[in-house]
């Protein structure tokens, strides 16, 4: 969601005139998006904005800004904090990016902008399309009600709004016109959308699926207790939506998902994931994984251990318990985890964990996938994609005119993270030893 925030804010002041710097001290403008889930998302913010500080002192006339949750969080208190920032703003503000900007560049006065948006279930917010890419990002829907007691989101974001479907398929069909192939949307709770209204994302999807262009579509984040039977017989009957669910369990122990509030029991959430491997046989399952919550034992550690040897994801996020001001596990004093033992469970935990995932990779060494080209990788040594299970695939012999298209990919090599191979309708060219390699025609 803060990739598709950013976006936003990018384009909001390209449209406008702006153009994309790539080096800080060159800048007019600065902003630095930013997530408060964790407590070192925050610790990372500080540490940066003390970095720009002599770009600031070197350049007065720079704009620096504080956007997304830890703005929001924080308000007026950051900008106290940081002399040499001059906007904080939070994730309902976006909107009004150039606004503020153009306020603090005419006008030298430092803002706080952190009004959230009114009451009421829906809320609308047309994405401003500058330039698209193969696979986007679509928020369409912001805030939670869940109030689990260890997460901060309800707190930055709000309660739960949807856009209106007619307004989403809008977008998506610019996005399509525009060359992209796949979108992802994008919501804190995702499975409740419309809730409030008499639309839901089974609709959503049904409705996109019939838009002509599009070839995947992918929805993150889903919440246990509130993935139905509507959303879950589409991954068997749907062919543009793809064989892939992230679905956070965050605890094995049904004591601790009980003081997480996470309204699921450990049985209820494999009865989901059951349910899901009889609609779709080949569906890739992720998850989310809390180690160290405050009153956790080892036998509660264990049950989450349980639970991974069970389901066998193809991919998990594992995280130390973060305690977050405002939130009620914060104020679970006496029952924390020390620091060493958390270390240790995470330790354990990833080990186990991704050790199936990597023999799940490798054991695909030799099929063939397709594959959607998105763009050429950090290392600038391949070209990147996804498989429809949302594996991160680096294909070897793949150029700049393969961007945007399904490339049919055989396997050659594999580890946890990802994938590689070669383009089946192009010559073996392997782009990490060779130089200067004419870029092979594209014929998906």
């Amino acid at each position: 969601m803060n990739v598709y925030d950013s976006d936003r804010m990018s384009a909001s002041l390209q449209t406008k005139g702006y153009r994309v710097e790539p080096n800080p001290a060159n800048a007019d403008v600065i902003l630095i998006n930013t997530c408060s889930i964790r407590a070192k998302s925050e610790q990372k913010v500080l540490s940066l904005l003390g970095q720009l500080r002599p770009l600031k002192k070197k350049n007065p006339e720079m704009v620096i800004g504080v956007a997304g949750c830890v703005g929001q969080r924080m308000g007026r208190t950051l900008l106290q904090r940081v002399p040499h920032l001059d906007l904080v703003f939070g994730p309902d503000s976006i909107d009004r990016v150039f606004d503020l900007v153009e306020s603090a560049r005419r006008h030298g006065k430092r803002a706080v902008d952190t009004q959230m948006d009114g009451p009421g279930r829906t809320y609308t917010q047309p994405a401003v399309i500058h330039e698209a890419k193969p696979a986007e990002f679509l928020t369409i829907m912001k805030g939670c009600d869940h109030f689990c007691t260890y997460c901060i989101v309800p707190f930055v974001r709000g309660r739960e709004k949807s856009r209106p479907i007619a307004e989403v398929l809008d977008d998506v069909r610019k996005l399509v016109a525009r060359g992209t192939r796949e979108v992802t949307f994008l919501g804190q709770n995702i499975n409740t959308y419309g809730k409030g209204t008499p639309e839901n994302l089974a609709q959503l999807i049904e409705q996109t699926h019939a838009i002509e262009g599009l070839e995947r579509i992918r929805y993150v984040t889903s919440h246990p207790r509130d993935l139905g039977t509507d959303l879950i017989e589409q991954f068997g009957r749907l062919e543009k939506l793809c064989p892939s669910l992230h679905l956070p369990f965050q605890s094995g122990s049904d004591r601790i998902l009980k003081r997480m509030s996470r309204l699921y029991t450990r049985e209820q959430y494999l009865e989901k994931i059951r349910l899901l491997k009889q609609a779709c046989p080949e569906i890739a399952l992720s998850t989310d994984i809390i180690v160290g919550f405050p009153g956790e034992t080892e036998e509660d550690f264990q049950s989450s251990i349980d639970v991974v040897r069970e389901v066998g994801f193809t991919m998990a996020y594992m995280f130390k318990y973060s305690p977050r001001p405002g939130t009620r596990a914060f104020a679970y004093e006496g029952e924390e985890v020390p620091e060493s033992v958390k270390d240790e469970r995470l330790a354990r935990l990833q080990d186990i964990a991704m050790a199936p995932i990597e023999a799940g990779n490798v054991a695909l060494i030799g099929t063939k996938t397709p594959v959607l080209i998105e763009s050429m990788d950090k290392k600038a040594l391949y070209y990147s994609g996804r498989s429809p299970h949302n594996r991160r695939v680096h294909v070897l012999n793949a150029g700049d005119a393969c961007i945007g298209k399904i490339l049919e990919v055989e396997v050659t090599e594999a580890n946890a993270s990802n994938l590689r191979g070669y383009y089946v309708g192009a010559p073996r060219l392997d782009r990490r030893s060779q130089e200067g390699l004419p870029a092979p025609v594209c014929h998906a």
